[in-house]
């Protein structure tokens, strides 16, 4: 196997979801046959790290000055990079890559708020604006991480070129159903759930979904709904009704619900989605997300248009046999999307670049 020497560019690398933990698999992995080199503004490094690290100085007052920053400070490393037979952007960094994962549209994304200030609505027509201005003149090879993705790109951004759709993948060893026989009845009880009620757990941001999930728990008011959110705005009173904050066991909730619920009106993929069919949970989601393109509808869980969403989730989540079922052929689909699957995907894509770039 050829040893390729690969700068892998993001604005953060740690274990805490999207693009951070994509880009830290990719580093750990890669480095393992590869001579891999990491260049961000923020890094978990570990001292058992085979890669190194290279800081990227940036502005760190708010998401757009981010965005706009951390391409100068990346200019520092232009020569270093530019020996890399492989760059590999996470979105819009600056530099010149030659591979680019595409985590989101931003104008996309843009497009789907509705209850949003006019500070942020202004902050992110400038960072549309950057990144639709980055793919415009990019010619290299897009990864996106989902059909939803790939399609907004060449719509909104009119990208010609390669695009490759690879999904993100799930920790299996640490989202699975084995973890349900031991946690469950513990954390319903800290919960205050009994074990033959219904539980439908949440996990994100309120801002996409908070409507939709408000009108679903009064149409079923029966079930216990537990929102594991880091939004501060958006929250209400109901008996059924627990709004918790973010939490690094995430996987514990999965354990001891029923069902998950995840009516966004925007993602990209939403990776909460795969753990908790892993987790061996029916999954009600969207067909806003990207990772809804992994769900066969009505077989490993369900997909609907918002307008069908709260009537249609409310009436299954009553029937706790189907959700059982459902539930167990979940598990099958998200066996099949590891992130060894995703590395060697990636992988492959190098290779041909690579092969294709002129010597």
């Amino acid at each position: 196997m050829q040893r390729l020497s690969i700068g892998l560019v993001v604005h953060d690398l740690h274990s805490h979801g999207g693009h951070s933990i994509y880009s830290k698999i990719l580093a750990d992995e890669f480095a393992r046959r590869h001579d891999v080199a990491v260049f961000a503004n923020r890094c978990e490094l570990q001292p058992d790290a085979r890669w190194e690290y290279h800081h990227v100085r940036a502005w760190r007052m708010s998401a757009l000055s981010t965005v706009h920053s951390f391409p100068l400070g990346l200019r520092r490393y232009a020569t270093q990079l530019g020996k890399c037979q492989i760059r590999h952007m996470q979105g819009y960094c600056g530099g010149d890559p030659n591979v680019v994962t595409a985590h989101i549209c931003v104008t996309a994304y843009l497009d789907s708020l509705r209850d949003v200030s006019l500070r942020h609505r202004l902050s992110l027509q400038s960072i549309a604006a950057a990144e639709e201005s980055f793919y415009r003149r990019y010619e290299g090879h897009v990864i996106a991480i989902s059909r939803k993705i790939a399609d907004e790109l060449r719509e909104l951004y009119g990208v010609t070129g390669p695009i490759s759709v690879i999904p993100h993948g799930v920790d299996l060893a640490r989202f699975n159903d084995g973890l349900r026989c031991f946690n469950r009845v513990e954390l319903r009880s800290q919960l205050g759930i009994e074990d033959d009620e219904t539980m439908a757990l949440y996990a994100g941001d309120l801002t996409k979904s908070h409507s939709y999930l408000k009108e679903l728990s009064a149409a079923a008011p029966r079930v216990k709904f537990v929102i594991m959110t880091p939004s501060r705005a958006y929250h209400w009173s109901s008996p059924n009704v627990q709004i918790l904050p973010p939490t690094s066991e995430l996987h514990l909730y999965y354990a001891a619900a029923d069902a998950f619920v995840f009516p966004t009106t925007y993602d990209s993929f939403g990776m909460v989605v795969l753990e908790a069919m892993a987790s061996g949970l029916p999954v009600f989601s969207s067909d806003q997300a990207g990772a809804a393109e992994l769900i066969t509808s009505g077989k490993d869980g369900f997909v609907m248009p918002l307008n069908e969403w709260v009537g249609e989730t409310a009436e299954r989540l009553n029937n706790s046999m189907q959700l059982r079922e459902i539930g167990s052929v979940a598990k099958q689909t998200a066996g099949g999307h590891d992130w060894s699957t995703v590395v060697a995907a990636v992988e492959q894509i190098y290779f041909e670049v690579v092969k294709e770039e002129p010597i």
